[in-house]
């Protein structure tokens, strides 16, 4: 019989990781206290040594002496230099008081104003010009529904007779230009003119 030998082969298997998807290694944090403790301690070791250094500066003693007065047998003296030290209270503000100290008083006469009053401006909205006034009343019905009082206005231009839808007057631009916007925004086309 043959006898086979058997040969001990030396089998490594390599060991594989198997990775796990979606998790990671754990790290560990610090606790918020001990971040905390740190942070005080590191506070108090640079007020310690700005103290030391000097930045910081140093309260003043309360037990410290105002003023000491060295009695003398000259009470004259004495009277003068407690006169010297007394602090003169300030004045109480009087509005009416001070106001008639501050009054002048012009003359009338030597007052050499040319200026006139600026007249006060007066500005329109138009928000249309027609030629047939149905349209322009079917406009000034559109424009009251958005809140607005219209009026129509007859102009003669170049022999015929235009009918303009307009809003106003107003004296300050600021209201007009507000007015202005609101239409806008309500799909109107108008215009500012001065009157």
């Amino acid at each position: 019989m043959v006898t086979k030998k058997k040969t001990a082969k030396k089998v490594t298997k390599k060991k594989s990781k198997r990775k796990v998807a979606g998790r990671k290694a754990v790290k560990r944090k610090l606790p918020g206290w001990i971040i905390l403790l740190t942070g005080i301690l590191f506070g108090l070791i640079i007020a310690v040594f700005g103290y030391i250094k000097g930045w910081v500066p140093k309260p003043d003693n309360p037990n410290k002496p105002v003023a000491e007065v060295i009695s003398n047998s000259n009470n004259d003296k004495i009277e003068d230099k407690i006169d010297e030290l007394k602090i003169k209270p300030k004045k109480d503000f009087d509005f009416y008081r001070n106001l008639k100290e501050m009054q002048v008083e012009i003359d009338e006469s030597q007052q050499t104003d040319n200026r006139k009053p600026p007249k006060p401006k007066s500005l329109l909205i138009q928000i249309g010009s027609f030629k047939n006034q149905t349209d322009a009343e079917s406009i000034k019905a559109k424009v009251a529904f958005s809140g607005f009082s219209a009026t129509i206005k007859p102009v003669n231009v170049n022999g015929s007779t235009w009918f303009r839808v307009i809003i106003g007057p107003y004296t300050s631009s600021r209201e007009a230009d507000k007015d202005k916007r609101k239409l806008q925004n309500n799909d109107f086309k108008p215009i500012i003119i001065k009157q």
